[in-house]
C-alpha cells in the first residue's frame, strides 16, 4: 500500500533501540540460533500512543553476512517484535551486510530510510529517527530526517 506524500514517521533503529542486545552489541540467539526479542523498557508504553503513525524499523545485521542467523530468523524476530507490539510496525528494512560491502542501505547510510520513505510517501523533513547510536544520527541525517532523537531520550531511560 502506498501512503500519500506528507506523512510523517518515526524511524526506528532494532538493537539497543527497541530490543535488547547481547553482551557484543548484537542481536541475542538462543540455542536453537534463534534470535530472542526482549523489548527495553518504556518501549511499549511510548509507541502506543502513536501506533496511527507510520512506524518503521532500519537495522544494520552483519550478523546474516557473518552467518550468526539467517536473514529469515532476523525477518521472523521484528516480525514477534510486531507482534509484542499489536501490529504498530508499518515496515521495516534488514541490512544483511557488512562495511566491506559498500551497499547503500548499510547505516550510516541513509538508502533503507530512503526506500522506506518512498514506497510510503514519507516527508522525510518532518520525520524523527530514534537510536542508540552515532551510526543511527548520521543515517538519519543521510536519509534526510529533519530530526534525531536518542533512545534513552525518546524512551525515558535513566
Amino acid at each position: 500500500m502506498v501512503h500519500d506524500a506528507g506523512n510523517i514517521a518515526l524511524f526506528c533503529d532494532l538493537a539497543g533501540t527497541l530490543v535488547a542486545m547481547d553482551e557484543t552489541r548484537q542481536l541475542p540467539i538462543d540455542a536453537r540460533g534463534n534470535v530472542k526479542i526482549t523489548l527495553l523498557p518504556n518501549v511499549r508504553e511510548t509507541l502506543m500512543p502513536i501506533r496511527d503513525h507510520l512506524i518503521f524499523v532500519v537495522t544494520n545485521q552483519a550478523g546474516v553476512k557473518r552467518g550468526r542467523f539467517s536473514l529469515a530468523q532476523v525477518e521472523a524476530a521484528i516480525s514477534e517484535l510486531d507482534r509484542q507490539l499489536d501490529g504498530i510496525l508499518t515496515g521495516w528494512m534488514v541490512c544483511p551486510h557488512d562495511d566491506a560491502d559498500r551497499c547503500e542501505c548499510r547505516k550510516p547510510k541513509g538508502g533503507m530510510i530512503a526506500e522506506l520513505a518512498a514506497i510510503h510517501g514519507v516527508d522525510l523533513a518532518g520525520s524523527t529517527m530514534v537510536g542508540d547510536q552515532e551510526i543511527d544520527a548520521r543515517a538519519a541525517a543521510a536519509g534526510g530526517v529533519g530530526r534525531f532523537v536518542h533512545a534513552a531520550e525518546f524512551f525515558g531511560w535513566k
